[in-house]
């Protein structure tokens, strides 16, 4: 059973901050760290350093505060750090984050960006395209990517696959209707990017990828499994 004990607002996210706000929560709820017997964090250098990060100050202290990092985090930092070696995948997500950030700066193009999407889905519909029922044809978010959020890159790239024609249309607004040149520069150049082949052809197969990886992720993260990890003894 996990229970939340509190949530505490710090100054500065420092090691030495951090750790003092965990050593002085403890106490109110009659607690010391020698009763700690895990810990777990995020990939940020000032938790997982080996030498001053968060985890070891502590385990300094407690010596069964034992920390294993999220194997789904591991997956997912290990799977971008890789993917982002090949230049034209790292292309491909600056691409698709400068075109969410268009879209989702402004009421006024998600405004339109839901319209376009209300309207190619009324033609999906008439044409037998798509089927109507509970839980189907829910709106789609414009989700960024995080490389410490797992799952977020396959979802960010399908949802941009599914809604590709309303970017398309808004961006194509943004070209005759946005105030700067330099705006509607960036636009136009966005808009050429999404018909060249290659990058249709990068975001089905990253998308083709990541879904298999996020199948994995999503058994990482049951209760249910329990990981057999082999031991070995040495003399």
């Amino acid at each position: 059973m996990e229970r939340l004990i509190d949530v505490v607002h710090v100054q500065n996210t420092s090691v030495s901050s951090l750790k003092s706000a965990i050593v002085n929560l403890l106490p109110q709820h009659s607690l010391s760290l020698s009763y700690v017997r895990g810990q777990c964090y995020d990939g940020a250098s000032n938790m997982q350093g080996k030498i001053n990060g968060l985890k070891m100050l502590i385990k300094q202290e407690s010596r069964s505060a034992h920390s294993i990092h999220c194997f789904a985090h591991q997956l997912q930092l290990t799977l971008v750090a890789v993917s982002k070696k090949c230049l034209q995948v790292g292309e491909l997500v600056v691409l698709v984050s400068n075109i969410l950030n268009i879209l989702g700066s402004s009421f006024k193009r998600m405004d339109e960006f839901r319209e376009s999407q209300k309207e190619r889905i009324q033609e999906a519909l008439d044409m037998g395209e798509l089927t109507t029922g509970r839980g189907l044809n829910q709106e789609l978010g414009l989700s960024r990517a995080c490389d410490t959020r797992w799952g977020s890159h396959f979802k960010s790239f399908n949802n941009f696959i599914l809604m590709f024609g309303s970017i398309l249309d808004v961006l194509g607004l943004v070209v005759l209707d946005a105030r700067s040149t330099d705006e509607r520069a960036k636009a136009m150049r966005y808009l050429r990017a999404c018909k060249i082949f290659e990058v249709a052809f990068m975001l089905h197969l990253m998308r083709d990828i990541l879904a298999i990886t996020n199948e994995l992720n999503k058994c990482l993260q049951k209760k249910s499994k329990t990981l057999q990890m082999p031991c070995y003894l040495l003399k």
